[in-house]
């Protein structure tokens, strides 16, 4: 590939995984996924094959980048589980970018609202006017969430999706992409691997879960 810094993007914090293989700012080749739990499974094969179509081998590569959520905690984990292993065998540091980031970068200029399923009837949410993120993600019901928006503000996201009647002016269909993972983290510092982290905001499910577990057995003894 020449003299190219080759950016390798992976975003998976949705039930959309995808890769992107880029460089200064541009996509050479991308592939994405629709999975419910099998992010794991189609990650590193899509990985391989994306570098494959553009002629482009794992030694290549000069930094990676990464999507950290918020999202679904499986699926931000694989991802990037999967970008600190090959930052670490090809030692290149790794740059990130949220997932409302994400969906904000492709949306329509204006006010948007970035809302992401986060499960147990929740959203994560986030508000943008042109690109630039307008206050802190938030995490709750989203009715009351929906609530907060201005009138003519759109929607995006799996979030919006699904809980629709919250989120009338909603462009549907919209996941965050790898393709706009290549142009957003352009010009970005990047960090060691290790250093780059998840943004769950919220007590993972299996942690809840194991939790609901322990304190039903102590009421039962």
């Amino acid at each position: 590939m020449g003299n190219q810094m080759l950016t390798l993007a992976i975003t998976s914090s949705t039930d959309v995984v995808g890769v992107a293989l880029g460089s200064e700012g541009q996509v050479l080749g991308s592939q994405s996924v629709t999975t419910d739990r099998r992010h794991a499974e189609e990650l590193m094969p899509m990985v391989v094959e994306v570098l494959a179509k553009a002629g482009a081998e794992m030694g290549d590569l000069g930094l990676m980048a990464v999507d950290v959520g918020p999202g679904r905690f499986t699926g931000l984990r694989v991802g990037l589980t999967t970008v600190r292993a090959l930052a670490l065998a090809l030692n290149l540091e790794v740059v990130s970018a949220t997932s409302l980031e994400l969906l904000a970068w492709v949306a329509p200029s204006g006010s948007v609202a970035v809302v992401i399923d986060a499960r147990r009837g929740e959203v994560f949410q986030q508000q943008f006017l042109d690109g630039a993120a307008i206050g802190d993600a938030i995490v709750g019901d989203p009715a009351s969430l929906g609530a907060q928006i201005q009138p003519g503000t759109v929607a995006v996201g799996d979030g919006a999706d699904r809980f629709v009647e919250y989120y009338p002016n909603t462009i549907r269909g919209m996941s965050p992409s790898p393709e706009a993972l290549i142009a957003i983290v352009e010009g970005r510092e990047p960090l060691p691997g290790p250093a780059v982290l998840p943004l769950y905001m919220r007590e993972p499910d299996v942690q809840i879960n194991i939790k609901t577990r322990h304190n039903t057995k102590k009421q039962s003894s």
